[in-house]
C-alpha cells in the first residue's frame, strides 16, 4: 500500500515556472516561516481586538 500523496504536474504555466518540484522538503524552512509570521499576525491582531473591546466597554 502506498501512502505517499501523488505529485502532480500543474498546467498553470506561472506556478509551473516559480514551483518547479512540489517536494514539501524543498520549500519546508520558507512554509513553515510563513505559518509563524501568520500566527504571530493573528495572535497580536486578537491581542489588540482585546485591548480595543475592554477600552470600549
Amino acid at each position: 500500500m502506498n501512502t505517499r500523496p501523488i505529485q502532480k504536474k500543474t498546467s498553470d504555466p506561472t506556478i509551473a515556472e516559480k514551483f518547479n518540484t512540489y517536494k514539501f522538503a524543498d520549500y519546508k524552512e520558507k512554509v513553515l516561516d510563513l505559518l509563524k509570521r501568520i500566527c504571530t499576525v493573528s495572535v497580536e491582531t486578537m491581542k489588540i481586538i482585546k485591548k480595543m473591546t475592554i477600552n470600549y466597554n
